[in-house]
């Protein structure tokens, strides 16, 4: 449990799990100024200052559905994956079981982020794997509950 952890979610775009955009991104994490004049989008003179504390860069994740399987491959080269629409903890059990064949040799932090509602329970999804735990909070829900519930984290088993 101590690896799940709970945050905001920030969506990241499909298009940015490109092993082209990723190099750019990262270039522009260097501090340096980036240019890129492609078919679909152009870059002039980018950089992302103050830069990340974090190196090489911070983490990027590629989004998906269960199943999917271009997603998921993807997904095995980067930094970490959220699984959109889960119904169960076994569709995530079987996403990281296809992630983890396809990373066989690599090392390093690699995370599973799960998006549920902000009163559900995450531990089974911690039990196969996730560790990132995105609560999801609907129109309306007053601030001091979304506050409450960044603040204490899921509950601990038994109670804690």
């Amino acid at each position: 449990m101590s690896r799940l952890r709970s945050a905001l979610w920030l969506p990241l775009f499909e298009e940015l799990a490109d092993p082209k955009v990723v190099t750019r991104l990262a270039a522009a994490w260097s501090g340096e100024p980036v240019h890129h004049r492609g078919e679909h989008y152009t870059v002039d003179d980018i950089e992302f200052l103050p830069r990340p504390v974090q190196e090489p860069g911070a983490p990027v994740w590629a989004a998906g559905f269960p199943g999917n399987v271009k997603p998921i491959r993807r997904a095995a080269r980067l930094n970490g994956f959220f699984p959109a629409d889960l119904e169960h903890p076994d569709q995530l059990a079987e996403v990281v079981a296809t992630i983890t064949d396809l990373r066989m040799g690599k090392t390093g932090a690699y995370d599973i982020a799960i998006g549920l509602p902000f009163d559900a329970d995450p531990l089974p999804y911690a039990a196969v794997g996730a560790t990132w735990w995105l609560p999801e909070f609907p129109p309306g829900v007053p601030l001091d509950t979304m506050r409450g519930v960044l603040r204490d984290g899921p509950a601990s088993p038994g109670g804690d």
